[in-house]
């Protein structure tokens, strides 16, 4: 058995055609067209920016590493710094040297009667005479000679040494 079905519609005929005309509104193909353009061009800037974030992220990381990798250096640097100022320091130590003079060079220590001290320019000047300072270098050098012999109850008896060393003063005095 078929029934047909019955359209009960209440509204009439120019109502029915108002209603249809406000429920479906066309829109032409040129706004169609614009809004895909848009939504497509919104899609390409959010991807861009995705990409600028990412790529920035990605510097960020590179640059954070690098400096990881330049601290741990600096740290090793540093550390080779204290060493080799820890060696410097050893190597440079007087007993080192006293052992090395004595032990490979042959080196010995001298008797408190073998030194001779030799002084610098004298420290008060000759008021009396205007002398050159060669003058005064040799006269100066002369006196603490004969004052070290005098101390080491030396008289007349000097080393070759020292008188090479005094005729070596005298003869630059001179010239």
């Amino acid at each position: 058995m078929s029934v047909a079905q019955e359209n009960f519609s209440y509204l009439q005929q120019q109502e029915v055609q108002q209603v249809q005309r406000k429920a479906a509104p066309r829109l032409s193909q040129r706004a169609v067209r614009r809004g895909k353009l848009l939504l497509t061009g919104c899609i390409l800037a959010l991807f861009m920016m995705g990409v600028t974030v990412a790529y920035y992220f990605a510097q960020l990381s590179s640059v954070g590493y690098q400096i990881s990798q330049l601290q741990s250096q600096l740290a090793a640097l540093e550390t080779e710094q204290e060493y080799l100022e820890t060696q410097a320091n050893q190597l440079m130590s007087l007993q080192r040297i006293e052992a090395i003079a004595t032990t490979k060079l042959g080196m010995v220590k001298p008797d408190p009667q073998e030194v001779v001290l030799v002084a610098a320019l004298p420290t008060v000047p000759d008021e009396g005479s205007p002398k050159s300072t060669s003058e005064k270098v040799s006269q100066g050098t002369e006196d603490n000679v004969a004052k070290a012999k005098d101390r080491h109850g030396e008289t007349n008896s000097s080393s070759p040494v020292i008188e090479a060393f005094v005729g070596l003063v005298n003869r630059w005095g001179k010239s």
